[in-house]
């Protein structure tokens, strides 16, 4: 199966949200496994997080896979501080 990429970018708050959505709409449309690349993420928020979580839950009950290449420090460190980090897909990371 393909996969589509999505890139966080260093900065993924609220600012950002809309658009971001936007993207997974899309993307959840496309019926492909999805990367996302957050290794430069600096500063994210819960409502990033948040939609990353409903991202993931779309995903899954569509049997298609998310994966997080090399995320960064913070984002790893942040989901785990929210205790969504198993539920985005990072934990171990």
């Amino acid at each position: 199966m393909d996969s589509d990429k999505i890139d966080l970018g260093t900065r993924c708050t609220i600012v950002k949200a809309e658009e971001l959505h936007a993207q997974m709409e899309n993307l959840i449309q496309s019926g492909n496994d999805v990367e996302i690349h957050a290794s430069n993420i600096e500063q994210i928020d819960t409502s990033a997080l948040q939609l990353l979580l409903s991202f993931h839950q779309a995903l899954q009950a569509d049997n298609r896979k998310l994966s997080w290449p090399n995320p960064s420090e913070h984002l790893v460190a942040t989901a785990k501080l929210l205790g969504i980090d198993r539920q985005i897909g990072i934990s171990g990371q």
